[in-house]
């Protein structure tokens, strides 16, 4: 290896000048005749070096962050002839979806030809772009090509195009996906729809379910722009939960094909479904609230009583019928708690009576007493006439809840001994139950106890307190 040697000139005058300096100090020190001429010439010389130093020039280097046809013009110029790999920085080929092709294309026209047969010069408004999408095969990018022109009048580049778009020396912007707008109802194949999601699930967007709505009938699968009050749920949910859905709530929840992939993409799963079904169900329609209960029959008991805390009151018609079908819903849903407690109480407080002369009772006005004479104190010491507690109005109540109970077992909706406990029939009054009831009366009627009424109640309290 050969080496040259090039003389440093302004070495030379910064060590020069300095000699002369330092020679003229030492003629100052011994007083020479030219001391004065040699620090002089000296200083002169390293301030000429010092102000020509002063001079300099640096490289700036300017970043392009979004490439314009004018800019890529200029740097085509320069670039020669190209050649581009498989290998894509950032780019995982290996999942098991995105196996692509073996990619070795070869370039040999010049290169301002080639950036117009890849379309690099018309990455307009209408041209979208994505460097994941160099993953997809041929066939299946070529489909997501049609797919854009025909869904949002977008135009993408050629397959061959994208390594050299990813490697290209100025970056190319990335168009924002989810600002595509879908302005028709279009009809696209199974294959389509799989290619799309892929695509757009690649890209790292939501659109699909958040602008757009994919739904399946007569063997047709249409893409639509969703409405504001429209809601995309999975089609692979439960069949009774996908049934009840189409049938009740068919303008407002739009069911999805039931293909696997979709699944994750729908935020709105199964329980927000429930919820909805909830919130929304038309509590006067007992078609709807006797398939809502049957779906909830399986859920938690907090689920359950959502919907029975929509209801202020369950009224039934004992001369009409009228209210017996949700009725008979209601019942069974209060027998499927797990806490059967829960479900009675619910039951209970919810359910009004609607007697033959029009008047309206609740359990409590029912007296559930077997006997005409009630006993009680320590030894049973007293006694009154239960018809002296209550009215004979009162005591015909119960005739009202057991004839109930007869037509639910009847209609087989539960056993008589279950409904007789769903009711709280099962076991008779106590004494306590008794003046509860009695007291439930005298504040409902407001009205002055009688004097068997005010004794019972009297006594009752000091052998209760006793």
């Amino acid at each position: 290896m050969s080496k040259t040697k090039k003389l440093d000139i302004f070495n030379l005058f910064y060590s020069g000048a300095a000699v002369v300096i330092l020679i003229g100090v030492i003629a100052k020190l011994l007083e020479w005749p030219a001391q004065d001429l040699l620090i002089t010439g000296g200083l002169a010389i390293e301030a000429v070096v010092f102000g020509v130093s002063a001079i300099k020039f640096i490289e700036v280097k300017k970043d392009s962050e979004v490439a314009t046809e004018a800019t890529l013009s200029k740097v085509a110029e320069g670039l020669g002839n190209l050649s581009t790999g498989n290998i894509i920085t950032g780019i995982n080929l290996t999942d098991s979806y995105l196996v692509g092709d073996s990619y070795k294309p070869e370039y040999s026209e010049s290169s301002w030809k080639l950036l117009e047969q890849m379309d690099v010069l018309t990455l307009t408004k209408d041209m979208f772009y994505h460097p994941i999408w160099v993953n997809l095969k041929s066939e299946d990018y070529a489909q997501l090509t049609q797919l854009f022109k025909t869904l949002f009048d977008k135009k993408l580049p050629n397959k061959d195009a994208l390594p050299f778009l990813i490697k290209f020396p100025v970056a190319f912007p990335l168009p924002a996906i989810d600002s595509l707008q879908l302005t028709n109802k279009h009809s696209i194949s199974l294959i389509e729809m799989e290619i799309l999601w892929k695509s757009l699930s690649l890209a790292g967007s939501a659109y699909l379910f958040e602008k757009a709505l994919i739904e399946e009938a007569s063997n047709e699968i249409t893409i639509r722009p969703r409405n504001h009050d429209e809601i995309q749920i999975f089609g692979g949910a439960s069949a009774d939960v996908i049934v009840h859905a189409k049938k009740f709530h068919e303008a407002n929840l739009i069911v999805s094909p039931a293909q696997y992939y979709l699944q994750d993409s729908i935020h709105f799963n199964e329980v927000d479904i429930i919820n909805y079904f909830i919130q929304e169900a038309n509590l006067r329609d007992d078609i709807e609230i006797t398939s809502l209960t049957n779906l909830l029959n399986q859920k938690s008991d907090e689920t359950k009583k959502l919907l029975w805390d929509r209801f202020d009151q369950v009224a039934y018609d004992a001369k009409s019928g009228e209210g017996y079908n949700l009725l008979k819903s209601l019942v069974y849903s209060a027998s499927q708690f797990k806490n059967k407690q829960n479900g009675s109480n619910l039951l209970l407080g919810k359910l009004e009576i609607v007697t033959d002369n029009n008047a309206t009772i609740i359990r409590k006005d029912v007296v559930n007493y077997f006997s005409d004479v009630v006993y009680f104190g320590k030894e049973n010491e007293y006694n009154v006439k239960l018809d002296e507690l209550f009215t004979k109005k009162v005591l015909n109540n119960k005739k009202y809840f057991t004839s109930l109970i007869d037509q639910l077992a009847a209609d087989k909706v539960l056993p008589i001994d279950e409904l007789n406990q769903l009711f709280n029939l099962n076991k008779e009054d106590t004494v306590a139950d008794l003046l509860k009831t009695l007291n439930h009366h005298l504040a409902k009627k407001n009205t002055d106890p009688t004097g068997a009424q005010l004794s019972f109640v009297l006594l009752c309290k000091v052998f209760i307190n006793s």
